[in-house]
């Protein structure tokens, strides 16, 4: 689990009496043969106070879970560690872990156990899972076809990613961009670092980032250059615009290790600070410890599900049509291709092509497109040398 601060002290040793007040209200399960039951079919009544609660972290053993009273007002103050019922334990499963950060779940509380903290952290056991509405999951690492779900049941998907040091790969920002329409969420696109730009960044570099913001703010998303590590960045007109998108919203923060994600949530009061690495090149490195999926909450009502640095993740299968959607600025132009099932590639008459020859559409957009239609990014979002004509 994260590491608490003095700060989380007073959270913990006030568990007892928030527990108390979030079980006025109990919640009765019926006993089923699948882990997954909607929300809806969570009785209301019974005595074995059941309750409602979301997945703030996950451990290969074990999750922490918070209450959650009422929709969308997760009490993070109010922590129980949590185990999945035994009857699941035995199923096959496509996933590394049967819940992910984000997870709207029903738990009982364990009675025969308490496990032995300071504050006597409650335990409890997950009984069901409610179906997901949006998820980022990549492949897991240690077992060959098995699926990690990172975190699921977010808002919007907040883009993190630096200009130098790492250097922002347009190519993985276009695949977060794909995988947020293809999950109907608003992405949000914020490259920090904007002092290393200007004082180490070649001709060439300033050139290009630019290039690329202004292209991504035509097409109609929203992008934020900052530096997150400025003294003054609180004073940063960009950064008061990006805390009123993640008020009262479950934003899912992503993008590589060092990019400086940590320095970013600091800005806006979570109740977990997070802990940047201190070291003689940290404004330049933007070293972090996170290393599992988060989630936290902000000062401003917001939450953060804060992700380690993703170098790879998966989609779900999509096929030329439903793909070319997700590209925004392709959208006016689907439907005017000759053949109706084409894919943008080599066929005649294809209206996306043409509007790419003529300058309407990029050619590195396209490039993107053709990227993951043929598998052919890369893992870090680098895209190969994918011939185009002339």
């Amino acid at each position: 689990m994260a590491k608490w601060h003095l700060k989380d002290t007073d959270r913990l040793e006030k568990i007892g009496k928030i527990r108390k007040k979030s079980r006025k209200k109990t919640h009765a399960i019926e006993p089923g043969e699948t882990f997954e039951k909607p929300a809806d079919e969570w009785l209301i009544g019974g005595d074995n106070g059941a309750f409602p609660a979301r997945v703030v972290e996950v451990h290969k053993r074990y999750a922490f879970v918070s209450t959650e009273p009422e929709l969308g007002k997760i009490d993070t103050r109010d922590v129980w560690l949590a185990e999945v019922a035994r009857k699941f334990l035995v199923s096959e499963r496509s996933e590394r872990n049967f819940v992910a950060v984000g997870d709207y779940v029903l738990c009982t509380p364990d009675r025969e156990h308490v496990v032995k903290t300071k504050a006597d952290l409650p335990k409890c056991v997950i009984q069901h899972l409610a179906p997901r509405h949006a998820k980022i999951a990549r492949l897991d690492p240690h077992t060959p076809g098995l699926e990690h779900v990172l975190a699921t049941n977010m808002d919007q998907l907040l883009i993190v990613a630096s200009y130098l040091s790492p250097k922002v790969k347009w190519g993985l920002i276009d695949r977060y961009l794909v995988l947020a329409e293809c999950e109907g969420i608003p992405p949000i696109i914020v490259l920090n670092k904007s002092d290393l730009l200007q004082q180490e960044g070649t001709e060439e570099d300033i050139a290009e980032a630019e290039a690329m913001v202004e292209l991504y703010r035509r097409i109609g998303y929203s992008v934020f250059s900052v530096q997150a590590n400025s003294t003054d960045a609180k004073n940063d007109p960009m950064i008061s615009a990006i805390g009123e998108l993640l008020k009262d919203k479950v934003t899912l923060l992503s993008g590589h290790s060092g990019v400086g994600k940590s320095s970013l949530v600091n800005l806006f009061r979570p109740e977990i600070e997070q802990v940047v690495e201190e070291d003689d090149n940290i404004f330049y490195k933007g070293r972090h410890t996170t290393s599992f999926a988060s989630f936290i909450r902000l000062g401003n009502g917001g939450y953060v599900i804060d992700t380690p640095g993703i170098r790879s993740f998966t989609f779900e299968e999509k096929g030329p049509i439903e793909l070319s959607h997700c590209f925004v600025e392709f959208r006016p132009y689907l439907g005017q291709c000759k053949y109706r099932e084409c894919r943008h590639l080599d066929e005649p008459d294809c209206a996306i092509r043409a509007a790419v020859e003529a300058g309407e559409l990029t050619k590195w957009r396209y490039k993107s497109y053709l990227g993951i239609l043929l598998g052919a990014t890369g893992r870090e979002g680098r895209i190969r040398d994918l011939p185009l004509e002339e």
